[in-house]
C-alpha cells in the first residue's frame, strides 16, 4: 500500500501528462480534494471497534483499483521501453505481469531487481523458465514458438454449479459454454485442446451432468463455426480446430468491440431508440406509448410453469381493458446464496445490539442523574 498522499501525486501526474487540465468539466484540484476525501475518510468496523484507514485505499473499491493501475503505469514505464526496443511482449493484469525475453537469467534478474527497487512497497515474485503460468493461461516457449493451453491451480478442486441444484437451464449451458470457449481460445494445438476437453468432460460428469448435454454444447458450438459433415461433437484434424479458434477468437473481439461501441452511444439516441420501440399506432390513428410491467419471480424447478400460468391470468383478467396493451414481462431472478441470506441479518443483528446498547446506555445514565 502507498501512502495516500503519495498515491493521489501519482494520480495528478497521471492526469497532467496526458494532458488532461479538466475531466468532465471538473479541475483537477478539484479531483484531488474530492479524491482525497474518498481516501482519508474511509472507515472500517473490526471487533466492534471503528477505524479508520491511514495507508493505501479500501480493498474492493473501484477507485482503489484506478489508484493501483495508475501506481503500476508509472511503475511500469521504464521496464516497458525496455521491452519495446528489444521487440518483446508484455502484458500486465492489474499487479501479474508477464513478459517475454531473450537476455541471460543474470539480466533478468538485474532488471527486476531496478524494478523491485523503485518502492519500497513493491515485493516482485518473480518466476522465469521455458514455461510459466500467468493467470489461468500455462505460456510454453516451443523452439521460440509461444505455446498455451489452460493453467489448473494445484489447489483448484473440480466443482462447477452441481447439474442437480435448482438454477434456471440456461445456468447450466452456459456454465459448459463458458469452459468450451476458455479450452478453445487457450489452446495452442489440437492435441492439447482434445486433452483439455476429456478433464472438462471429466469435470462436469463429477458434477452430475449428463453426458448428452456436453456433448449437445459442444456440436452446438462446431456447428455455429463449422457447418460441415460431422456427427459427433468431435474435430476430424487440426485445420478444423485452427478455423474455429480463429472464428471463436474473431467473434469474441467483435462483440467487445461492439458492446463497446453501443455504451459510448450518445443518451439521447438511446432514448430516441427506446421511444420508437414504445410507440405505437392506435384504430384512431394516434399514437400512444405502449408501457411495460416487469415482474420477478425466485426460480424454482418445482414451479417452471409458473410463467406460462401469469400471462394466462394477465390475459384473462385484463382482456378487453386498457391494462391489456401493457407488456407483461416475466423474469426469473435466481435464489439467494448462503453468503447472501446470512450477511444481511448479520448486519439487522448488529444494528439492533447497537441499538439495545445504545438504549441500555441512555437508561443508565438517567438512573446516574
Amino acid at each position: 500500500m502507498l501512502p495516500q498522499e503519495e498515491s493521489l501525486d501519482i494520480l495528478i501526474e497521471f492526469l497532467v501528462q496526458h494532458g488532461y487540465q479538466k475531466v468532465q468539466n471538473i479541475p483537477i484540484d478539484i479531483i484531488r480534494k474530492l479524491a482525497l476525501i474518498v481516501i482519508k475518510e474511509n472507515v472500517f468496523v473490526y471487533e466492534n471497534k471503528f477505524y479508520r484507514q491511514v495507508i493505501g485505499g479500501a480493498m474492493g473499491s473501484a477507485f482503489t483499483l484506478t489508484l493501483a493501475n495508475i501506481f503500476m503505469w508509472k511503475w511500469e514505464k521504464q521496464l516497458v521501453h525496455r521491452l519495446k526496443v528489444s521487440n518483446e511482449i508484455y502484458g500486465r493484469y492489474v499487479d501479474d505481469i508477464f513478459f517475454t525475453s531473450n537476455d541471460s537469467f543474470e539480466s533478468i534478474d538485474l532488471m527486476l531487481d531496478e524494478a523491485n527497487n523503485f518502492h519500497p512497497n513493491i515485493k516482485l515474485v518473480r518466476q522465469i523458465g521455458r514455461s510459466v503460468p500467468f493467470l489461468d493461461v500455462f505460456i510454453q516457449n516451443s523452439k521460440g514458438a509461444l505455446k498455451t493451453s489452460v493453467y489448473h491451480k494445484e489447489a483448484a478442486e473440480p466443482y462447477v454449479v452441481p447439474f442437480g441444484s435448482d438454477h434456471p437451464g440456461h445456468v447450466f449451458r452456459n456454465t459448459v459454454d463458458t469452459a468450451i470457449v476458455r479450452v478453445v481460445r487457450y489452446s495452442t494445438t489440437l492435441s492439447e485442446f482434445e486433452e483439455e476437453i476429456r478433464q472438462m468432460k471429466l469435470m462436469f460428469l463429477y458434477n452430475g451432468y449428463p453426458s448428452r448435454h456436453i456433448d449437445w454444447r459442444l456440436t452446438t458450438l462446431f456447428s455455429k463455426y463449422l457447418p460441415k459433415y460431422f456427427i459427433l461433437p468431435m474435430l476430424n484434424n487440426s485445420d478444423d480446430f485452427d478455423y474455429l479458434r480463429h472464428q471463436l477468437l474473431t467473434a469474441l473481439t467483435d462483440k467487445i468491440y461492439n458492446r463497446t461501441a453501443k455504451s459510448s452511444t450518445t443518451d439521447q439516441t438511446i432514448d430516441k431508440n427506446m421511444q420508437n420501440q414504445l410507440v405505437q399506432p392506435t384504430d384512431k390513428n394516434e399514437i400512444t406509448k405502449r408501457k411495460s410491467l416487469i415482474i420477478h419471480k425466485r426460480h424454482e424447478q418445482r414451479l417452471t410453469q409458473n410463467q406460462h400460468h401469469i400471462h394466462e391470468l394477465w390475459m384473462r383478467t385484463f382482456h378487453g381493458t386498457d391494462v391489456a396493451n401493457t407488456a407483461l414481462i416475466v423474469g426469473t431472478c435466481l435464489n439467494r446464496n448462503l453468503k447472501q441470506e446470512l450477511i444481511p441479518k448479520m448486519i439487522k443483528s448488529n444494528r439492533r445490539a447497537g441499538i439495545n446498547h445504545e438504549t441500555a446506555t441512555q437508561h443508565d445514565t438517567g438512573k446516574q442523574i
